[in-house]
């Protein structure tokens, strides 16, 4: 049975977009293992996704975290995102997307203001107009102006898609525009205060992975310290972070080790060096 679940996946592979073949072989084999879902009784919040993907990451972090659902490993492509069932949830085929009861939602920001106003308002205060502003603006900066920047450093390192031209270029664009986010919005502990917001979840695991060895070898990234303690607060403050090291096989810190070799050192703080194991 394995064997021909293998076969149907390697087919279903040649008819995807290149950035997912990849990917697609090896988490289908495991998928019923690679994304742990962590819902409490009643909890009804289902996020259909994958964990090698940093923007289904957010949701699945947040909804994990606060045992409210479950997660359904989906992925893009035939056997996943353009089944028809899916597509009657979302025509647009993406992932993440999010069931909630008769509540439908797509696109990881979108996501992660709903859940943070039904079930986790700390994480979005209704009552703060300010911190809010400014939640939405770093999440908003981050997707329109480094999410380019992550599809050019890190997709290339997962085999979602080839490398660019000038991949030093791209790896000093990158760092320059990660100096100058955290610099802006990184000034106190988290996005905005010193508790985590939805910012948080959904630029974390972007940052995670610019930490690891592969990224900084193969696409000349450089994070600056302060993305790096960053990132450490974050995997302590947040107890589904351990999603970002270890899914079955299909975490995103698993994946990067599988393409470099094992690399149990992850993050430098300006502290000292953290192990993840």
């Amino acid at each position: 049975a394995q064997a021909i679940f293998a076969h149907e996946a390697a087919a279903s592979s040649r008819r995807l977009h290149p950035r997912f073949a990849f990917f697609r072989i090896r988490f289908v084999m495991g998928c019923t293992q690679s994304a742990p879902a962590s819902g409490s009784a009643g909890g009804g919040v289902q996020i259909y996704g994958v964990t090698g993907s940093q923007n289904c990451m957010g949701p699945m972090l947040l909804v994990s975290t606060k045992k409210i659902g479950s997660i359904v490993p989906t992925m893009p492509g035939p056997d996943g995102t353009l089944k028809p069932d899916f597509l009657a949830m979302n025509p647009f085929h993406a992932i993440p997307t999010m069931k909630d009861g008769s509540v439908v939602l797509a696109e990881s920001s979108a996501i992660l203001r709903y859940l943070a106003r039904k079930y986790a308002p700390e994480l979005y205060p209704e009552g703060d107009a300010k911190r809010r502003a400014y939640i939405d603006w770093a999440m908003d900066n981050f997707a329109g102006s480094l999410y380019k920047d992550c599809m050019a450093t890190i997709y290339p390192c997962l085999g979602y898609m080839g490398p660019p031209e000038d991949r030093p270029a791209a790896g000093k664009t990158a760092s320059d525009n990660m100096t100058e986010f955290a610099n802006f919005f990184l000034r106190e502990k988290f996005v905005g205060g010193d508790k985590l917001s939805i910012a948080d979840y959904k630029i974390a695991p972007f940052l995670f992975c610019w930490l690891h060895p592969m990224v900084k070898e193969q696409s000349f990234v450089e994070a600056p310290d302060r993305v790096k303690q960053y990132v450490t607060d974050f995997m302590a403050a947040c107890p589904a972070s351990d999603m970002l090291k270890t899914a079955g096989g299909y975490g995103l810190k698993e994946m990067l080790d599988a393409k470099l070799g094992s690399t149990p050192e992850l993050l430098l703080t300006v502290a000292g060096e953290v192990k993840i194991e």
